[in-house]
């Protein structure tokens, strides 16, 4: 009986309380600040233009890859009317895949993403899947029409809540995407009661050839170009010089790269000491008096350590070919080991590599040291001799795979180099056969 009525007393007091059921969808709940629903594009409106760069961090952090999103050169950029070289231009999201983990707002750095915490953003009901594909177009509409008023990300107002923790000062308020000159200036024209307004900066130069100093359009681009660039661009003229080298020969033009973007491989190849970025180039007569002429008409010193490793290495794989077909190397790639000081010399000559700028060393390579018999080196060297029987045995092979039988001089090589004649199941010993 007792429990009857504390049961009636229980029911009884509902008639007192609030009713906790509202008529969705023409009532609805407020949303707390940290509601999450699915990620949306914030936009500039100091700048009219969207936050994101299309740097790809939130794409590749994706863990379930819903998102798509294509960078472009930034129009206002050059204008001088925005400080974000990259922009978004195109910027994909499957809702449908979307698992609202928000990790994309977690990596970006330019608060370029967040979660949308209205309404709206939790009704995107539709009947079929490719409806929830939103274009950039539908995730800019939630901010750039008003009504993501407060946006959360995060790691906002991380500081405000610990201030407020620990009673201290609140901080200013921050202007993600600007400058800290222009986050002062914009705190104080709003402590006044006035409109945003954001020091822009000012427009760059137009790239211009300067015919009066006689500088070519080149470096005088150089002037416009930001450090990141310059150093892209003597990286790869480097690159390219490196290359050159190896071949033996540095052209004029990867020179006068080197010089325009001061690369401290000109002082190695010129000898000259590098001049200052935005330099004039030197004129002719100018360049005829301070430049030494090439030798041999070569681009610089030839026989500099850097130019005489490359020929050294270049004859050595030439000579190793040579041998590897059972082939005589011919007297030019010799005299070029000789002259180089490369250990193949010797290997195939028997004889030690004259120094280097040597009068011995055409001498010493003459086919005067090659054997009587006229041929460049040792023709029965293991190098050699192991070359041609490989090259008989495989000769001897191909005429077995043909159903012929092997020539008698090819049988002959093979033995008298010491090798097995092959054989198959139709025609063994073909060469002795005949």
């Amino acid at each position: 009986m007792i429990g009857i009525l504390k049961g009636l007393a229980t029911t009884f007091s509902t008639f007192t309380r609030r009713p906790v059921t509202i008529q969705y969808p023409d009532e609805k709940h407020e949303l707390p600040e940290r509601q999450r629903s699915f990620p949306v594009l914030t936009w500039d409106f100091d700048h009219d233009e969207p936050f994101c760069t299309g740097c790809n961090i939130c794409v590749r952090n994706c863990p379930v890859d819903c998102m798509t999103a294509v960078m472009h050169d930034n129009p206002k950029h050059p204008e001088g009317t925005s400080d974000r070289r990259k922009i978004i231009e195109k910027f994909w999201i499957d809702y449908a895949r979307c698992m609202r983990c928000n990790i994309c707002v977690e990596v970006c750095p330019f608060e370029a993403i967040a979660m949308d915490n209205t309404w709206e953003g939790h009704e995107h009901s539709a009947y079929d899947r490719r409806d929830l594909h939103k274009d950039i177009e539908d995730l800019l509409e939630a901010s750039k029409g008003g009504k993501l008023e407060n946006p959360f990300r995060p790691l906002d107002n991380i500081e405000a809540n610990v201030a407020i923790t620990e009673g201290e000062e609140l901080p200013g308020v921050g202007f993600a995407g600007a400058r800290p000159e222009a986050q002062a200036a914009q705190a104080e024209r709003i402590a006044q009661g006035l409109g945003a307004a954001i020091q822009e900066r000012e427009p760059e130069v137009q790239q211009q050839a300067v015919a009066a100093t006689g500088a070519s359009a080149e470096d005088d681009e150089v002037a416009t170009l930001s450090p990141r660039k310059l150093r892209a661009r003597r990286m790869k003229a480097e690159r390219e010089a490196r290359a050159e080298l190896e071949a033996g020969e540095v052209s004029t033009e990867t020179i006068a790269a080197l010089r325009r973007y001061a690369s401290e491989m000109y002082q190695e190849i010129t000898g000259e000491p590098v001049p200052p970025i935005g330099s004039p180039p030197p004129t002719s007569a100018t360049e005829a008096s301070s430049t030494p002429a090439a030798p041999a008409g070569d681009v610089g010193d030839p026989n500099s350590p850097r130019k005489i490793r490359a020929r050294r290495m270049r004859a050595e794989r030439t000579a190793r070919e040579h041998i590897d077909q059972g082939s005589e190397v011919p007297p030019e790639v010799i005299q070029a080991l000789n002259e180089t000081e490369s250990d193949v010399y010797r290997e195939i000559t028997g004889n030690d590599p004259a120094p280097t700028g040597s009068e011995s060393s055409v001498a010493a390579s003459a086919p005067a040291s090659a054997p009587a018999e006229g041929a460049q080196g040792d023709p029965n060297s293991p190098r050699k001799l192991r070359a041609r029987r490989m090259k008989a045995e495989r000769t001897a092979r191909e005429h077995i795979a043909k159903g012929e039988a092997i020539p008698e001089e090819i049988a002959a090589t093979i033995t008298e180099l010491g090798g097995t004649l092959p054989s198959a199941d139709d025609n063994s010993g073909g060469g002795d056969s005949e």
